[in-house]
């Protein structure tokens, strides 16, 4: 039996986007005679009712059914690193050290030793493949989770369970505070964005890219973890002016896949049941 911990839910992750397809692709085919060859990661009714516990004192609520298969998905991600990791000798089985496993994992997942660096043309065609992330932006839709104090500590530990679960903009609802402005938006210019959340807010959700969350924005009325859905753009920027960013990009990617790939192989060999 695995033991869940705040700990061990608070704990901050790397970034990874594969997990949550994985988990509910899991569901799917839970009935697969394939399953007798995985190693089964079991979470009782006990455990599960300390996730809904830690849920509702850390944002002083009732989970709902979405929010809830997101923190399941937590707790399978972590299970799955913690025991790949305990397996590769990396250290003892010792509570203590179980976070400093899970970081030690994300960087074996992470292996770089295979990373290609891009050449200009490999990045000009990214760019022409990417154009629209790299045009001028004139409005945008999001939806963004609030937190009224910025300093709040929630909100990391927020942002890590969105990413290690692959949480979509719809149903990261659950983990916002109650806000007067609408949890999603569709098409604000510059302008309408200033006047609403702040001029630093403003200027830095227009740079973001699309279909992930990002690190909390400093807003008006305290700071929102931002999920960017659509963008209404413009003319391009020319390649040259914005290579830099496209580098960064391109790594970034990069780095992510062979991240999402190594999980894969890890994954494959556990399946998930919830008693």
């Amino acid at each position: 039996m695995i033991k869940i911990t705040k700990e061990l839910i608070k704990e901050p992750l790397l970034h990874f986007m594969i997990l949550g397809a994985i988990v509910y692709s899991y569901f799917s085919y839970m009935h697969n005679t394939q399953e007798d060859e995985k190693k089964v990661i079991k979470l009782s009714s006990y455990e599960l009712q300390e996730l809904k516990n830690f849920y509702k004192k850390t944002y002083a609520r009732e989970a709902d059914k979405e929010t809830l298969k997101i923190l399941i998905a937590k707790k399978y991600y972590d299970s799955v690193l913690l025991d790949k990791a305990f397996s590769l000798k990396i250290a003892q089985n010792d509570p203590v050290v179980a976070q400093r496993l899970l970081k030690k994992m994300q960087f074996v997942m992470q292996d770089r030793s295979q990373f290609k660096e891009p050449s200009q043309q490999e990045l000009a065609a990214y760019y022409k493949q990417h154009i629209k992330a790299y045009s001028h932006v004139k409005s945008i839709s999001f939806s963004s989770i609030y937190f009224h104090d910025d300093t709040d500590k929630r909100i990391e530990m927020t942002m890590q369970i969105l990413r290690s679960t692959q949480v979509n903009s719809a149903d990261g609802r659950g983990f916002s505070e109650v806000s007067k402005l609408p949890y999603h938006v569709e098409k604000m210019s510059y302008k309408e964005l200033e006047k609403s959340y702040g001029r630093y807010f403003a200027k830095k959700i227009f740079v973001l890219q699309k279909g992930m969350w990002h690190q909390a924005l400093h807003a008006k009325d305290g700071a929102r973890i931002v999920f960017i859905t659509d963008e209404e753009v413009g003319d391009a920027y020319d390649f040259d002016v914005i290579e830099g960013r496209v580098y960064a990009d391109y790594i970034a990617q990069e780095s992510a896949q062979l991240k999402e790939q190594a999980y894969k192989e890890i994954a494959a060999q556990y399946s998930l049941k919830v008693e």
